[in-house]
């Protein structure tokens, strides 16, 4: 069996990267990653590798976590009033050094993964942000595998469509 180590070493870059998608904000992803990871750690002598792998066991973990932290900021935000209009929206901020084209098409990302549904914000990052294919993403979320193709398919295009008015 390969040790937790190990597993870290693997599977951090396309944890984070789920994360971030999910999020876009670098410092609220490196916390949500810090708790699926230690809840992981804390939990890793019940995983079973004959359930499934370990790939989909940590990315329902982060799934869930992810989808904690969206529940409690909505809940702070929503019941509580908000010093400024950027607490409403995380992950604006703007490097100096970025340019303006890559700016402009982020922001333009930001904006069309916004339109699309929690559903499938959800799975596009999962398989685009993670790496994880159809069939594991499918197991993830309990949907069939030709359902999560077909909100791929229909997610993407709608991408297309919302970048192209940009």
């Amino acid at each position: 069996m390969t040790s937790f180590e190990e597993l870290y070493q693997t599977h951090f870059k396309s944890v984070y990267a789920y994360v971030f998608a999910r999020v876009r904000n670098a410092a609220i992803a490196e916390d949500i990653c810090a708790n699926i990871w230690k809840k992981c750690y804390e939990h890793f002598a019940s995983f079973d590798s004959e359930k499934g792998v370990f790939s989909q066991w940590l990315f329902t973990v982060a799934r869930n976590e992810t989808n904690m932290h969206w529940r409690l900021f909505w809940v702070k935000h929503i019941f509580s009033l908000p010093e400024s209009d950027d607490e409403l929206m995380p992950g604006t901020d703007k490097t100096p050094l970025e340019n303006l084209e890559e700016n402009t098409f982020r922001t333009g990302l930001i904006r069309a993964l916004g339109r699309l549904s929690d559903k499938e914000r959800d799975i596009i990052s999962l398989k685009f942000y993670s790496g994880l294919n159809n069939r594991q993403i499918a197991e993830l979320t309990r949907l069939s595998e030709t359902n999560i193709g077909t909100i791929l398919h229909r997610a993407v295009q709608k991408l297309r469509r919302y970048m192209e008015l940009i």
